[in-house]
């Protein structure tokens, strides 16, 4: 099959690291500047839906390094094996360099609304569970390091967040139903990107208590070649 991606950026901060990648990347892009989650997330989706050219719905956070090598590899995963649910991995912090954000099928309990995350629960590098010498596996969890999901998928999901106010844990709602749905998550081990997560938190907080009083938020639409100011 042939992919045509639209990237999107949920994004209340601004990370340089994070940003200079975006425009050589050759691919349209949705980046929701200063929205609320669920508000960034249904935009997105909706905007998705309506634009049928679009194969795949590649879920890119603001605080994740993503390479065009990152997503050059996912669509050749993508177009080989025509996976429904493919993502890079990442790690989980600046201070867990080795500790990566997907876990092992059976780690949790899927049917549960909240994750119970344990230090053991996580591929690392070094130690157990200990990451399988495979380019391509099948995981439990995978906390949207490049996520790339087929359009049959994004008509079943509802990318809301896990919490009662589903304003958080987007990447575990998303879990949850895959699981319901019996599609399985495959994660590239070749894709391994880098999660700016500390950066710039003081600065995400701020936003969101801001944002409850005040709406700054804006869509982007950036079509391939062009470049993000």
């Amino acid at each position: 099959m042939i992919v045509n991606p639209l990237l999107f950026m949920p994004s209340p901060r601004d990370i340089p690291d994070v940003i200079k990648w975006w425009d050589k990347i050759p691919y349209d892009k949705i980046i929701e500047k200063y929205r609320m989650p669920l508000d960034a997330y249904t935009r997105a989706k909706n905007f998705f839906l309506e634009n049928k050219q679009y194969t795949h719905f590649v879920i890119c956070p603001d605080d994740l390094e993503v390479t065009p090598d990152a997503i050059e590899q996912l669509i050749d995963d993508v177009e080989f094996y025509n996976y429904d649910v493919i993502a890079g991995m990442c790690n989980i912090d600046e201070e867990q360099p080795d500790t990566y954000a997907i876990q092992p099928i059976h780690s949790q309990d899927f049917t549960q609304d909240h994750p119970n995350v344990t230090f053991g629960s996580w591929y690392m590098k070094d130690k157990k569970p200990i990451l399988p010498d495979k380019d391509i596996i099948e995981v439990g969890f995978a906390g949207f390091p490049c996520e790339m999901i087929s359009r049959r998928i994004m008509n079943q999901v509802t990318m809301e967040g896990a919490a009662n106010d589903k304003e958080s844990n987007f990447d575990w709602q998303f879990t949850r139903e895959c699981y319901k749905l019996k599609i399985p998550i495959m994660v590239d081990t070749r894709v391994n990107l880098y999660h700016r997560r500390k950066e710039q938190y003081l600065e995400a907080k701020a936003f969101k208590n801001r944002a409850i009083h005040i709406d700054e938020g804006r869509s982007i639409l950036l079509k391939a070649g062009e470049q993000y100011k």
